[in-house]
């Protein structure tokens, strides 16, 4: 849907060039969503991994000590979740001018992800957004708003 501003008051033919330039400033985003994807993805690999979850206010459940005993005995010293590091580093993004696009390429991500039924399997979230990421995103989507219209 595009923005259409009409303006009928004779002779401001200038309020109608500048709100043609805002509007196609504001048609592609790919700075915004660059930029939150970006930060987004540094959370979701770093803080998330780092606070094991309380980042997004998903606490995880502790690994049993029989678990962690073998993870320790096999020479993995990473916290839950990271054995090599595949995982934690298989965070990738998309950025198009109206779409920014978080996700983890390795195909056992989605089985600590999901919220389908589980017996052994704890969830684990890895990605979520909580208040904190959320206020990131629209702050990102604001700045990048008034930057785009003052040039305009």
């Amino acid at each position: 849907m595009a923005l259409q501003l009409n303006w009928e008051i004779e002779g401001v033919r200038q309020i109608s060039r500048k709100l043609q330039t805002i509007e196609d400033q504001v048609k592609d985003w790919r700075p915004a969503f660059r930029r939150a994807t970006s930060e987004l993805k540094s959370i979701f690999s770093n803080d998330v991994f780092r606070t094991e979850g309380r980042a997004i206010r998903e606490r995880w459940k502790p690994l049993k000590p029989q678990y962690l005993a073998q993870k320790r005995q096999r020479g993995f010293s990473g916290g839950t979740l990271v054995g090599t590091g595949r995982m934690k580093n298989s965070f990738q993004t998309i950025v198009k001018p109206d779409m920014g696009v978080v996700w983890n390429s390795i195909f056992y991500f989605r089985y600590h992800q999901s919220k389908a039924p589980r017996r052994k399997l704890p969830r684990r979230v890895m990605m979520k957004l909580a208040n904190q990421q959320r206020e990131l995103v629209v702050k990102i989507f604001h700045e990048t708003f008034f930057r785009k219209v003052s040039k305009a």
